[in-house]
């Protein structure tokens, strides 16, 4: 399985437990403290799947553009950063029986985001 097609199953999972209810979030109903209720959470967690789904979509009509069939042959800076949203998205699932760790993101090296040079 490939991080596109582990991701598009993932998220279909998620939404899917949401629209059945399958999380609670708290009870407030009067969210006077600032807390939100089961409803509004649970929209907001929709719209992440929706907008994962967008940046899956990107890599896909991307790597189409750019004939790359597998995000491993990504090579110039776009298609590495778009990857690399795959890679993080990929990264909360890392418990999931179907993660690749081959997907595991690299470690920072020196240069750019490196908090040493200051």
């Amino acid at each position: 399985m490939d991080i596109v097609q582990f991701l598009e199953d993932r998220t279909s999972e998620q939404e899917a437990a949401l629209r059945a209810g399958a999380f609670t979030f708290g009870s407030s109903t009067n969210p006077a403290d600032g807390s939100e209720d089961n409803a509004t959470v649970q929209e907001r967690m929709l719209e992440e799947c929706a907008q994962q789904r967008a940046l899956i979509a990107s890599w896909k009509e991307s790597a189409a553009a750019e004939g790359i069939t597998d995000p491993d042959e990504a090579t110039d800076t776009i298609a590495i950063a778009r990857r690399t949203m795959l890679v993080l998205l990929a990264g909360a699932h890392r418990d999931h029986p179907d993660y690749n760790p081959d997907w595991d993101p690299e470690p920072p090296t020196a240069g750019h985001g490196d908090p040493s040079r200051g």
